[in-house]
């Protein structure tokens, strides 16, 4: 079935201004990204017939705790994350500080990544780590999670 080409005349704002311009779209029913776009349009205008960029090196950009990440996904530690801890404290955060602090003592680098996850797992295991602590303890959510037994909540 033939179409038409139309979509390589011209840009979808030019295309779109244009339907406004003769009725063909009411004012009011113009798209949502027409004012945005009319308001800040980009440096180039996006067209089907521009020519392609160069061929533009993308930057690798690596932090040390990225690799201290890939060696514990590696080694198939799974790092979960508990979506009622609210402190901001995940357990990755807590891998990398305990992987940092044992390699400044001068921890072999061999043992390194099952110390450190021994050392996060124990802490995971506190009950301690399990309270919730809720930032306004006077609200209707705190008081259900005080009483809910997180633990044992499908048990009966």
């Amino acid at each position: 079935m033939a179409t038409t080409r139309l979509e390589r005349i011209g840009s979808i704002f030019s295309r779109t201004e244009g339907l406004l311009l003769r009725g063909a779209i009411k004012p009011d029913d113009r798209p949502l990204w027409f004012d945005v776009y009319k308001a800040f349009p980009p440096a180039v205008e996006p067209k089907f017939a521009r020519p392609k960029l160069e061929n533009l090196t993308i930057k690798p950009i690596l932090y040390k705790e990225d690799l201290i990440r890939a060696k514990f996904h590696a080694k198939g530690q799974g790092l979960s994350v508990n979506m009622l801890n609210t402190t901001g404290e995940t357990q990755t955060k807590r891998l990398i500080q305990t992987y940092q602090r044992l390699q400044s003592e001068g921890v072999p680098e061999e043992e390194l990544i099952q110390k450190s996850t021994e050392a996060v797992e124990s802490a995971r295991r506190s009950p301690a780590d399990t309270k919730i602590i809720a930032k306004n303890p006077e609200s209707v959510t705190a008081k259900v999670l005080a009483e809910a037994d997180l633990k044992n909540i499908f048990k009966e």
